[in-house]
């Protein structure tokens, strides 16, 4: 064969590969699409509160809205609810609507993430994160009003930072913490579901990945959007457990595509870079509930398990057949959970008020 046909021949080859690649990719995503799918119809993102503008230490603006219940009396606690990585305040859909008039509830972007502003990269860490909580809680929260933390993902690591840069204000201010799918550390071991060997070559290989694509931040900009499809089945892969809702994936797919990509890379970085995240000692003083995703390989149950051993008066609960975004998946089982902490705190507070 001549040096013209053997190229032309590798060519064809090559493009018939990536043709066949991107037909199972379609074909993929339609699967996910034609799965039967009970909220179809649901609103995603559209619950709205009272807008607030939040200036960080570092003067970054955060967004935060709050659903206000004065007028209905029962203003006496606040309940602050930090989002996952990739995700946004609109992540708790579900929880907005079914735990609304249980005290005034606080739903915040995380910076580079949702309406919030990305600060400069040297902040994209969680020591900010645990800082950007503390004007969250200083700014929406009266000084006088005790707080319920409840975060998913990130949202709890940030909860653990703000409590160990703080530990003498978590004590005064925060009655209980919910913590969602989430990780005290070791995050940097997760397979996401991989074989051991193939698992074991990403850890390694990850670090220096990162730092490489972090390099190319603006160019990934400009070209995540042509891999939408291929985003699609990886958040529908290792973000959500079995039969998951096609609507609820393509949402949290969105929220992806909405984060920006520093804070992206720079974010997961210091989710997996970190062994310890934090030792969860002063979790100790306050209600805590932990909830785990049975089907949860991002943070898989003995994460949750780790964080029970540290603060053994807290209570464990497994979510069956869900993964990591089980407040999506399974949103009554998490709402009526997290709805029993509040109540609980609140009882804890009128027993201190007798005693």
């Amino acid at each position: 064969m001549s040096r013209r046909r053997t190229i032309f021949a590798t060519a064809l080859i090559g493009t018939g590969a990536a043709s066949a690649g991107v037909a199972a990719q379609r074909r993929a995503v339609r699967r996910i699409q034609n799965r039967p799918d009970p909220h179809a119809a649901e609103p995603f993102g559209t619950v709205r509160g009272r807008p607030v503008t939040v200036r960080a230490a570092d003067g970054t603006r955060l967004h935060a809205e709050i659903d206000d219940v004065e007028s209905e009396g029962r203003s006496d606690l606040a309940v602050v609810f930090s989002h996952g990585w990739t995700l946004s305040l609109d992540s708790w859909h579900f929880q907005r609507r079914a735990l609304r008039g249980l005290g005034r509830l606080v739903f915040w972007d995380q910076r580079g993430h949702g309406r919030s502003g990305g600060g400069h990269r040297s902040g994209n860490g969680l020591d900010q994160l645990g800082a950007d909580l503390a004007a969250v809680i200083e700014q929406t929260v009266p000084a006088d009003m005790p707080v319920v933390l409840i975060g998913h993902s990130m949202g709890g690591m940030t909860i653990m930072r703000y409590a160990d840069r703080d530990p003498e204000a978590f004590r005064r201010r925060v009655v209980a913490t919910g913590l969602v799918c989430t990780s005290s550390g070791t995050l940097g071991e997760a397979t996401l579901g991989l074989p051991a060997v193939l698992a074991k070559l990403s850890q390694r290989a990850m670090p220096h990945a990162l730092r490489t694509v972090g390099r190319g931040v603006p160019v990934l900009e400009r070209l995540r959007h042509l891999a939408r499809g291929g985003a699609l089945l990886i958040e529908e892969r290792i973000a959500f457990g079995p039969d998951a809702s096609p609507a609820a994936i393509a949402f949290c797919e969105q929220m992806a595509a909405d984060t920006r990509m520093d804070a992206l890379i720079d974010f997961f970085g210091a989710m997996t870079g970190d062994p310890v995240i934090s030792e969860c000692e002063t979790l100790n003083h306050a209600e805590t509930l932990i909830i785990a995703g049975e089907n949860d390989i991002l943070t898989p149950p003995h994460h949750s398990v780790k964080i029970h051993t540290c603060v053994p008066s807290a209570r464990l609960e497994m979510v069956p057949v869900a993964g990591h975004m089980a407040m999506l998946e399974r949103p009554g089982v998490v709402s009526d959970h997290l709805g029993d902490l509040i109540e609980r705190a609140r009882k804890s507070l009128g027993e201190e008020a007798r005693a």
